[in-house]
């Protein structure tokens, strides 16, 4: 009931919105006309997860202000159009991107990072016929309709999808770490975290796994004793928490340590972030979490130095979503590039078709069935005296 009545919401909102896209269709080549070409960045600027979505905003804005110095795209200069979802996903995402297309006459959108706030916009994106590049919503409803299978012919995800991170923790937790029984707890308004516990919940049993306790909590509730004890009550020494944000397996730890409870905890992407170590470090000791890469790799140190020392007085340091914004970005960049054209349609097209595109992050290849980029790596990680430390990476098949 509650999944149909999300549903209908949106459908709601967006039609009410759509209202006045006719017009706005009319006159698409408004979106082109000047000098100046618009791309739109919707995010959680102001809220819980804004240590999230900020760094791929400043990152994207980094990579516009270079482009600007040399030219910008066909001639045209950029400008980001930024609008905050923070408070309520649901319906300022929608309104947000109305704005976008009816106001500010982008050209794209790049983000947003969370699933909550990305399918909200798949009508706007699909009528209005602009193209969404996602840098970390996982959901696949993001891009697929689920109940017809379709793909959304505007949504497009640079990103891992559930399944990839949700198997992958399965396969790592059954076949490498002999785990064989887990409990779990997710936020039931979560649409990140119920994605990725079906995906988890179905590999680990194919497996022949077994899910001894499977507890839920809203995203606003601070409280999980009740939950903790009855998984505890189970016997599962297990716990896999696919939390969107690092404040849940703070919250989760903590009180567990509090009730004397001991659990090897597992984590997403959702959850990976330095701000953990500081909350909880000692309480998620010996965790595992699944990632698409790492802040600190390598290959980016160069680039996080940089980022890191030009944004010092903002508090914000580059992460896995500011490198997702960059591949973002320079994957709207590619499209308007090979096709020397800002018409939505004409990208939508571009993107649908593209096989080892350099990006930031790597070659990109997207599945054109369902929009998720083919073959992205999975990292594993390990948290061992208060650090992530790198255990594998590897390419599911799935």
């Amino acid at each position: 009931m509650k999944k149909r009545f999300f549903a209908l919401m949106i459908i709601m909102l967006a039609v009410t919105m759509l209202g006045g896209l006719s017009s706005a269709e009319a006159a698409m080549s408004d979106r082109w006309s000047g000098d100046t070409i618009k791309i739109g960045y919707l995010a959680n600027l102001t809220g819980s997860g804004a240590y999230t979505d900020i760094p791929p905003k400043l990152a994207i804005e980094d990579y516009i202000k270079e482009v600007n110095a040399k030219g910008g795209w066909l001639g045209k200069k950029l400008e980001l159009i930024s609008y905050d979802a923070g408070r309520d996903a649901l319906t300022e995402s929608v309104t947000a991107v109305n704005k976008m297309i009816q106001q500010d006459k982008v050209i794209a959108i790049v983000g947003p990072t969370g699933s909550r706030y990305a399918i909200p916009i798949v009508q706007l994106c699909n009528e209005s016929k602009t193209p969404c590049i996602t840098i970390g919503a996982t959901n696949a409803k993001v891009t697929v309709n689920e109940d017809t299978g379709a793909v959304h012919p505007y949504m497009f995800r640079v990103s891992f999808a559930d399944s990839y991170q949700g198997s992958a923790m399965a396969n790592f937790a059954f076949k490498e770490l002999g785990i064989k029984e887990v409990a779990t707890i997710a936020g039931v308004d979560d649409l990140y975290a119920q994605g990725i516990l079906k995906y988890f919940t179905d590999e680990f049993k194919r497996l022949g796994g077994k899910i001894v306790n499977a507890q839920s909590y809203q995203t606003s509730d601070v409280e999980f004793r009740a939950q903790l004890s009855a998984i505890d009550n189970s016997g599962a020494k297990v716990l896999y928490s696919p939390a969107c944000e690092y404040k849940y397996a703070t919250l989760i730890a903590k009180q567990a340590e509090q009730l004397g409870l001991e659990f090897t905890y597992l984590f997403p992407d959702g959850v990976y972030a330095p701000e953990l170590m500081e909350t909880a470090g000692p309480q998620v000791e010996g965790a595992y979490l699944s990632t698409p890469m790492t802040d600190d790799a390598p290959e980016y140190a160069d680039y996080k130095k940089a980022f890191d020392a030009r944004h010092k007085k903002t508090g914000y340091k580059a992460n896995i979503y500011a490198y997702y914004g960059m591949d973002g970005i320079m994957l709207l960049e590619w499209a308007v590039k090979k096709t020397k054209s800002f018409d939505g349609e004409v990208l939508k097209k571009a993107l649908e078709s593209a096989k080892n595109v350099p990006l930031f992050t790597e070659s990109f290849t997207i599945d054109p069935k369902t929009h998720n980029p083919l073959n992205k790596s999975v990292t594993i990680l390990q948290i061992k005296d208060s650090k992530y430390h790198h255990l594998k990476t590897f390419k599911p098949t799935k």
